[in-house]
């Protein structure tokens, strides 16, 4: 014979392990990088550990207060690092908004079709209980659908991330309905609802602590940079020059993007330009994705000019680019990031061999630099 109670104890204490983790670890990168994107998350594993304590002792008054702050301070949360990454949070585009006053008002019709047929209970703080849990759901729909906006910032993370949410918001929707089902039915649910529930927050606080723990969260956040003795502007250098180069800035948080990882300093932040794709490997490149370089180079810079310093772009891979987009698109490329450059006196420094490029290319090559003086 199962022991329902022994399950849900255990699925309980690893879903309040979880819960207290994830608020310590990214509390700490809040800490660290003052981020306030940080803070936001980190408090909501700490209300949804409130929650799951009031969840084994059914206080539905008290869920509903608790999981009302979660899912608030988890959108919060998820909006505040668009806005860091300045990315807006366009929801109107990939949400249907006009749609979710109907939803909830259908979601409550049919609890109370479902009291009237005699299905389920409405119990004492069932209404609180309906209402939090679907107020909760919405939001963590809409978290998840706003964290498509910086998927091109974090790659897999933000990718697996809006999934979690999206499918944890989900999963909430029927939790007040098997709270009124009853008693002999209840006996089951933690097979079925602790279980998913456990896997769900686990996953979530795992993948929100890898996010903030990423590179890309934190590390220009953190380093301290030493002083920028390079000029600004656009350098065109060969292999050679490029050598003498890299020892001037072996200890400077560049921003590489090349074709060797092993030529690149260990400081530098550094992305390897392939067409093989790699799962888990997010700082791997398509070199068709030059839209991406360019979003990283934005990223980059302007956090840089936060941290106080200019920020330095090596792209060791412009010959590899061309093999896989033509001259003009590489060129528009170019141009883009060498506006960024500009507007935040970085420098970016343009790694290739002459004999690589036809005259005429060469030449507009050479105008790039001339622009950029």
């Amino acid at each position: 014979m199962v022991d329902y109670s022994m399950l849900s104890t255990i699925q309980g204490m690893v879903v309040l392990i979880a819960d207290l983790l994830a608020f310590t670890l990214i509390l700490r990168v809040y800490q660290k990088t003052k981020r306030r994107s940080a803070l936001f998350i980190s408090l909501a594993w700490f209300f949804d550990f409130l929650t799951v304590i009031n969840y084994t002792v059914l206080n539905p008054y008290a869920i509903g207060f608790f999981l009302s702050i979660v899912s608030m301070l988890m959108f919060y949360g998820v909006v505040e690092l668009c806005k860091e990454e300045d990315r807006a949070v366009t929801l109107l585009k990939i949400f249907p908004l006009a749609l979710i006053p109907p939803l909830l008002a259908l979601y409550f019709i049919g609890l109370e079709i479902l009291a009237k047929i005699g299905m389920i209970n409405i119990i004492s703080g069932f209404i609180i209980m309906a209402g939090a849990h679907a107020t909760a759901g919405v939001f963590f729909l809409l978290a998840g659908f706003s964290i498509k906006s910086i998927e091109e910032i974090y790659g897999r993370k933000a990718r697996y991330l809006f999934i979690g949410l999206v499918l944890f918001g989900l999963h909430l929707f029927p939790i007040p309905i098997i709270y009124g089902l009853p008693p002999y039915v209840q006996e089951v649910y933690p097979i079925i609802g602790y279980a998913t529930s456990a896997v769900l927050v686990v996953f979530l606080t795992a993948l929100t602590i890898k996010l903030t723990h990423s590179d890309e969260f934190s590390k220009l956040k953190t380093l301290e940079i030493p002083q920028i003795t390079i000029e600004p502007g656009v350098l065109i250098v060969n292999k050679e020059k490029y050598t003498i180069l890299k020892e001037t800035l072996k200890d400077i948080p560049v921003l590489a993007f090349v074709r060797d990882l092993k030529e690149a300093a260990d400081v530098w932040e550094r992305y390897f330009i392939t067409t093989i794709s790699k799962e888990g490997k997010d700082n791997f490149i398509s070199p068709t994705n030059l839209e991406r370089i360019t979003e990283l180079s934005y990223r980059y810079l302007r956090m840089m000019e936060e941290k106080g310093s200019r920020g330095v772009i090596v792209l060791d891979c412009v010959e590899y680019l061309l093999m896989y987009n033509d001259f003009s698109s590489v060129m528009k490329f170019l141009n883009k990031v060498k506006d960024f450059i500009m507007h935040y006196n970085g420098t970016l420094i343009i790694v290739v061999e002459k004999e690589a490029f036809a005259d005429q290319q060469w030449a507009l090559l050479m105008r790039l630099l001339e622009k950029a003086q």
